[in-house]
């Protein structure tokens, strides 16, 4: 893509899209949805808002928003953030982005009391929470990456092309 912007947006929304098949085994494998599963944040936060219970149907579609809006802007935020972290390999990287979202959160969902408080979660969703993290960056790196890199090639001023003419 010609445009980094365009491209980490893009970028999160595939991070996003590889995490979304994840949560139907993560879901199995907990036997339920964790607390920290968009559609409970959703229906948490809304309810706060309209002081009722908006319902589950409610809850979903809202939780649907958010992730198609959380997960691109997360890919940008990285996308700025990138040139400030040493380079490397795919995995380390992607890793680093997940590392960086997961205290995100556990800063985040407390100070907006988004989900019940992290010492109630069960061992299994705090391990489910840091896995989900490290697939959305690795994702999300890896299109990045793929974007840069044909950016590069088309002679864009993509995150590859500037890299490529020593801008970043």
């Amino acid at each position: 893509m010609r445009n980094r912007f365009a491209a980490a947006l893009v970028a999160g929304a595939v991070g996003g899209g590889v995490l979304q098949a994840l949560v139907a085994v993560r879901n199995r494998a907990l036997g339920r949805p964790p607390p920290y599963a968009a559609r409970h944040i959703a229906r948490r936060l809304l309810g706060r808002v309209l002081h009722r219970d908006p319902g589950e149907r409610a809850a979903r579609g809202w939780a649907w928003a958010m992730r198609a809006g959380y997960a691109p802007l997360l890919g940008l935020a990285w996308e700025v953030a990138r040139p400030g972290v040493a380079g490397g390999p795919l995995v380390p990287r992607g890793l680093a982005l997940g590392l960086g979202v997961l205290a995100f959160e556990h800063l985040a969902f407390p100070l907006l009391e988004a989900t019940a408080p992290a010492r109630t979660w069960t061992g299994g969703e705090h391990a489910w929470l840091v896995a989900q993290t490290a697939v959305f960056g690795v994702a999300t790196e890896a299109a990045l990456r793929a974007l840069g890199a044909r950016s590069a090639a088309q002679g864009g001023l993509g995150g590859g092309a500037l890299r490529a003419k020593g801008l970043r």
